[in-house]
């Protein structure tokens, strides 16, 4: 339904002027000072009106401004008529885009989307900043209280915990459990909301997951999912979900078979790339490797964490790429029980691998990081 609006037209003897720092004007003068109409009364702007949408100089308040071109009406670009009213649409934004300045652009515009997120096995949910290494680079959001169907769904034995995560360029976290449910998490409250998605669908149990834009610098993106099984075996399944569709259904038919003690966890980039984290114990050292979304193959050079496994048992991992490194987030258990959680990280340019911090309080099993974080450091 188009609304008719009324467009008051203020008579001007002079053209639009700024007026002094005083705000000293001359005769009928008139401006706009960001969204507001003033006129010159008494040698002084005064303000007339504040506007909704568009304030233009010597018109006043309108949906749009005629000079500008195309418009945003909502999330619709539109094109504005000569009157200042909206015009048909010119384009609907997809999810995932917004409408800004006119045209469709990068929805990468939610609160916090440029960090890294981790959940602990105690349901501690966190934000991890890489600028504050070497100092303390967390920041507790809240406690997980996601209503999980454990009586019916849980899949390994022992406690419910969170098992993997990833995060979307909506400014949502995608939270697994080890019950298979995913649920989405806020990224500012903590807050559980259900999802569509099935758990066991497709025989996917348990999985590691990111999310990868479609082509780079693209603002489409899939859920990628690794694993399959129900206590981590090495290699599994590589699937992906179409969440921007709607469509929950694991999609695809490839597998990955690179070396490992244990299904990889999966970190994506804005430049349309999927990486794996792969962990080994002792028969050498655990890596990185890109892996082809199309085949499951590995891509290009392996990125080693040193020269060894990494030694005692393992007890957690997760994995996320933030600018020019990938931050691993490891915990090892000696043989007394002993627990160490670290966060190791590997340069992207140059192999280099160093321990960041150990023997945290927070024992992470699933990292998220969205695609409209940087990939790449300038």
């Amino acid at each position: 339904m188009r609304i008719s609006i009324v467009v008051v037209f203020l008579a001007a003897c002079t053209a639009s002027q700024t007026g002094d720092d005083g705000g000293e004007c001359t005769g009928s003068a008139t401006r706009c000072t960001g969204s507001t109409y003033e006129a010159c009364v008494d040698g002084k702007f005064v303000a007339q009106e504040n506007c909704t949408n568009a304030c233009v100089p010597d018109v006043g308040c309108l949906q749009c401004d005629p000079t500008a071109g195309n418009t945003c009406n909502g999330n619709d670009v539109v094109s504005c008529g000569a009157d200042g009213t909206f015009g048909p649409p010119v384009e609907s934004c997809a999810v995932g885009k917004t409408c800004m300045a006119g045209a469709c652009q990068n929805a990468c515009t939610a609160d916090g989307v440029d960090l890294v997120y981790v959940v602990d096995e105690a349901n501690m949910f966190l934000s991890f900043d890489p600028r504050l290494l070497p100092g303390d680079p967390f920041k507790l959001i809240g406690t997980l209280n996601c209503g999980t169907n454990g009586a019916t769904l849980q899949l390994p034995a022992g406690p419910i915990t969170p098992f993997s995560m990833s995060v979307d360029r909506m400014g949502r976290a995608w939270v697994e459990y080890t019950t298979g449910e995913i649920f989405n998490v806020s990224l500012t409250t903590a807050t559980c909301t259900s999802t569509m998605y099935t758990p066991n669908s497709d025989n996917m149990a348990l999985f590691g997951m990111g999310f990868v834009t479609d082509a780079a610098n693209s603002n489409n993106e899939k859920l990628y999912i690794v694993g399959g099984g129900r206590s981590a075996e090495p290699n599994g399944r590589l699937r992906f979900v179409d969440v921007m569709a709607g469509n929950y259904a694991p999609q695809g038919t490839n597998t990955v078979s690179l070396a490992s003690d244990f299904s990889p966890e999966l970190t994506g980039t804005n430049e349309g790339k999927l990486f794996g984290f792969f962990p080994v114990i002792t028969s050498g050292p655990s890596y990185v490797q890109e892996i082809d979304k199309a085949t499951g193959a590995g891509v290009g050079m392996k990125y080693n964490l040193g020269t060894t496994g990494l030694g005692n048992q393992i007890r957690a991992w997760a994995f996320a790429q933030w600018g020019n490194r990938f931050y691993i987030f490891v915990t090892t258990q000696d043989a007394n029980g002993v627990r160490n959680s670290t966060v190791r990280s590997i340069d992207k340019a140059t192999g280099d691998y160093k321990i960041e911090l150990q023997n945290l309080p927070y024992y992470i099993v699933g990292a998220g990081v969205s695609t409209c974080a940087p990939s790449v450091l300038l």
